[in-house]
C-alpha cells in the first residue's frame, strides 16, 4: 500500500509540474530570444543586453528579405532583430565570417559588419587604437561597410578591468567615434 501511494503522490507532483509549464511557458527566454528567420528555435544562447527585439519571419517586412536574399543568396538562416529605430538587423555566419546586415524598412541596404582577424586591420589603425586604448585588450575586430561611406571603417572592440569600450577608424587611423561603459 505504500508503494502505490507513494506512487501517487509523485505522479500528482508530476500533473502539478506539467500544469504549472503548461500555463508559465516551459521554453527559456533564451531560447525564445534566438528566434532564427525560419520562426525555428535554435540552440539556447546567453541573452544579450541590447535594445533590439528578436524578429520571427513573419515580423520582418517582404522587402527587407528580399533585399536581404538579393545581397546575400547563398545564405538560408539568420537571426533576426528589430533595433529601436525599426531598422532591421540580420546575424548569420558566411563561409565562416560572423556577419551582421542593416536595412531600413524598406529593403534598402544601410551597413554589413563583418569579422575579421585582428591581423587583417591596416598597421595604421592598430597603432591608433594602442594609443588611444591603452590599459585595454582588443576582444573583437570587424570591418563595416555603410552605404553612406566610400571607404572600408574598422570598428574595434576592447575592455579593460572595469570597462568595455568600441571605436570606429578610418583606413588612415583617424578616429570616427567611439563610445564606452561599465562592465555589468
Amino acid at each position: 500500500m505504500k508503494t502505490k501511494k507513494s506512487l501517487c503522490i509523485v505522479n500528482w507532483h508530476l500533473a502539478v509540474s506539467l500544469g504549472v509549464c503548461l500555463l508559465t511557458g516551459c521554453v527559456s527566454q533564451e531560447a525564445r530570444k534566438s528566434q532564427t528567420i525560419t520562426g525555428e528555435a535554435e540552440t539556447e544562447k546567453p541573452a544579450q543586453k541590447t535594445s533590439k527585439a528578436i524578429a520571427s519571419a513573419d515580423q520582418v517586412p517582404d522587402a527587407v528579405k528580399q533585399a536581404f536574399q538579393v545581397r546575400f543568396p547563398t545564405v538560408k538562416l539568420a537571426e533576426w532583430k528589430i533595433k529601436s529605430d525599426k531598422i532591421y538587423e540580420a546575424e548569420f555566419t558566411l563561409k565562416g565570417t560572423e556577419i551582421t546586415v542593416m536595412f531600413d524598412s524598406t529593403g534598402n541596404w544601410l551597413e554589413t559588419e563583418s569579422a575579421i582577424d585582428p591581423a587583417k586591420v591596416p598597421k595604421v589603425v592598430s597603432a591608433a587604437a594602442a594609443k588611444q586604448f591603452k590599459g585595454y585588450k582588443v576582444i573583437e575586430t570587424q570591418s563595416v561597410e555603410r552605404l553612406d561611406e566610400q571607404h572600408l571603417i574598422y570598428e574595434l572592440h576592447f575592455e579593460n578591468a572595469k570597462d568595455l569600450a568600441n571605436a570606429q577608424f578610418s583606413s588612415e587611423g583617424a578616429i570616427l567615434s567611439q563610445s564606452a561603459k561599465g562592465k555589468p
